[in-house]
């Protein structure tokens, strides 16, 4: 069974973008914080719930009086993309996660849309959109939208938690996760995402997940093999 354990963060602290083995679901039961990612910056409050995938970089960074959040660990592939909800029952939530995890799913169900959007530039999307879909150098897109390659460098830095380099990283790399779940040969899965060659992604694997991409597909297998579903979309 899913284990849960909370976490408490006090006023000012800053979690520096970082990335967990395993997938998860966090449920805010106290406070608040920001949460910066490839995904755009979240306003997570009491009650917002997120699906965090695995291998995913994310950074936090906690104001006001802090935040306590539930934490329910899950099988490590098994949640394909990140999800940001709201819970119709904060209480009825927290015994779900603290008491009965298996009833995840029925909860993710009746769960609502999350609204608290963070304002942002539209250049900031457009911008994020070109690293992920293009190749072009990071001073070539930022004239496109004019702003200064510096300005954007700072402002994708504190919205999304990483500056346009990274982000070019992380997307390359989240587009290798997507297909490992496939049976595609690696040195093709290197060449789709983007990697120079099939060593690069080879170092990027162990340095994400610490673990070869041979074996992270197996990982991926063994729990696809099992029959363990991903949450409800």
């Amino acid at each position: 069974m899913a284990c849960c354990h909370e976490t408490r963060h006090a006023r000012g602290d800053i979690l520096p973008t970082h990335r967990h083995h395993a997938a998860y679901a966090a449920l805010v039961i106290d406070g608040g914080y920001r949460e910066a990612s490839l995904d755009g910056p979240v306003a997570c409050t009491p009650g917002t719930l997120v699906l965090h995938p695995a291998y995913h970089a994310h950074a936090d960074r906690f104001a006001g009086g802090g935040a306590r959040v539930l934490n329910l660990e899950l099988p490590a592939v098994a949640v394909p993309a990140f999800r940001i909800l709201r819970v119709r029952d904060p209480r009825e939530a927290r015994r779900v996660f603290e008491r009965h995890p298996q009833r995840l799913d029925a909860l993710l169900c009746e769960a609502l849309p999350h609204e608290d959007a963070v304002a942002l530039p539209d250049w900031h999307a457009a911008f994020v959109d070109a690293l992920c879909d293009s190749e072009d150098d990071i001073g070539v897109i930022a004239r496109r939208l004019g702003v200064s390659a510096a300005h954007a460098s700072r402002a994708l830095a504190a919205s999304h938690g990483m500056p346009p380099r990274a982000l070019r990283r992380e997307a390359r790399w989240r587009r290798a996760l997507d297909l490992l779940h496939g049976n595609d040969a690696l040195a093709r899965i290197a060449a789709q995402a983007g990697f120079a060659d099939q060593s690069h992604f080879t170092r990027t694997c162990r340095m994400q997940a610490g673990a070869t991409p041979s074996t992270l597909r197996r990982r991926i297998k063994y729990v696809q093999d099992a029959g363990i579903q991903a949450p409800a979309q």
